[in-house]
């Protein structure tokens, strides 16, 4: 079994893969600061870190044991230019 860490694990996304993740036996830690995403919409094995993804020491405390990382943390609504 490995162990991922999921950025963005509460938001659409990034908490369908950690549902995947997670029924295909592997372990998830989920890293969001919950600025758009949903505490609820994690799966219930997963283990959750609130935090910032631009904050290296809670990345590289997030990181600890994991064997790899899926980065889906984003802002999405930026505004459009002309």
């Amino acid at each position: 079994m490995s162990k991922y860490l999921v950025t963005g694990g509460c938001g659409f996304i990034g908490s369908h893969l950690a549902d995947a993740l997670v029924a295909a036996g592997h372990g998830v830690r989920i890293l969001d600061d919950f600025s758009t995403g949903k505490r609820e919409n994690a799966p219930s094995a997963a283990e959750i870190i609130t935090g910032d993804v631009a904050d290296t020491e809670t990345v590289r405390l997030a990181m600890a044991g994991m064997d790899g990382c899926f980065h889906l943390a984003a802002i999405a609504s930026v505004v459009r230019s002309n």
